[in-house]
């Protein structure tokens, strides 16, 4: 019997915290992957790394607007065919026309309902041919150190007895692995086993599931829920710059590349957070 995979990357993309974070919530509880970002200078780096399979981008945004967005994504190949559908409180025709005139498939009009919402979902569901197979979406590449640990003092000892002084991929990977859940017990005094990382090109990828803490999330329901989030954000990211020296030696140790940048990120809804690393060059490994 074959499996058809109906669950699809999705990239949120709205200035609206409280608005993103609920639209994120309900797209999640249809069984997709969902990544929220509120400015379109943000989304343009998120999306090269996650690689949605749809976009939902709300159009008016202050530094980038939704169609300025839209028109840089469909300039990079990457993006070209992928699901992109407008967001916006403006019902006017003109509104319209100039999402579609950006390269936006559709647009929908707030409030969203959730049967809107199942249908765009639904349409980016891969048609099953009559043999019963489904197409193969363009995914990230699933890391087989997912889950998997390397101590940097094993993986210095593994590269003293190699030929070629360099780690694999994946034993690259596995060492950033127990970095970052290093970091996580000595910087916040605790562990999240559920740690994915990814080296993409000249970008290295974090995800973390479920990082959220107690306090935390009751802070991010509070009555000032806008106030509570944005300083948990701010926690997190003054947290992540004490450790980045660590991190960044790590990076180079393990991939022998020097970060260019760090962009932080953490969903309030869904808890996860993700930290991605510019690399000044794409990783040579073994």
């Amino acid at each position: 019997m074959t499996t058809i995979e109906t669950s699809l990357r999705v990239l949120i993309v709205d200035d609206n915290r409280d608005g993103a974070d609920a639209m994120g919530l309900l797209v999640e509880a249809l069984g997709n992957q969902v990544h929220v970002t509120y400015s379109g200078t943000r989304a343009l780096e998120v999306a090269r790394v996650f690689r949605p399979d749809l976009m939902l981008i709300d159009l008016v945004m202050p530094e980038m607007d939704g169609c300025d967005l839209v028109q840089r994504l469909r300039r990079l190949p990457d993006f070209a065919h992928t699901k992109i559908v407008a967001i916006t409180g403006l019902k006017e025709d003109q509104y319209r026309d100039l999402a579609t005139q950006a390269g936006c498939d559709s647009v929908l009009v707030k409030p969203v309902t959730l049967v809107e919402i199942r249908t765009v979902v639904a349409s980016v569901v891969p048609v099953v041919s009559a043999d019963g197979q489904s197409p193969k979406r363009a995914k990230l590449p699933v890391s087989v150190a997912a889950g998997r640990r390397l101590p940097i003092g094993e993986a210095r000892r593994i590269r003293i007895e190699r030929k070629s002084k360099a780690l694999t991929q994946a034993e690259s990977e596995a060492v950033l692995c127990d970095g970052i859940i290093r970091y996580q017990e000595e910087y916040l005094g605790w562990r999240s086993e559920q740690v994915t990382v990814h080296f993409v090109k000249d970008f290295f990828l974090v995800r973390i599931q479920g990082v959220l803490a107690l306090a935390e999330r009751q802070l991010a329901r509070s009555s000032l829920p806008e106030k509570g989030r944005e300083l948990i954000k701010q926690t997190r990211k003054q947290l992540l710059e004490l450790a980045r020296p660590m991190l960044e030696s790590l990076v180079h140790e393990a991939a022998s590349v020097k970060v260019r940048s760090m962009h932080h990120d953490i969903s309030t809804v869904t808890g996860e957070e993700v930290v991605i690393f510019t690399l000044a060059e794409a990783p040579r490994f073994e």
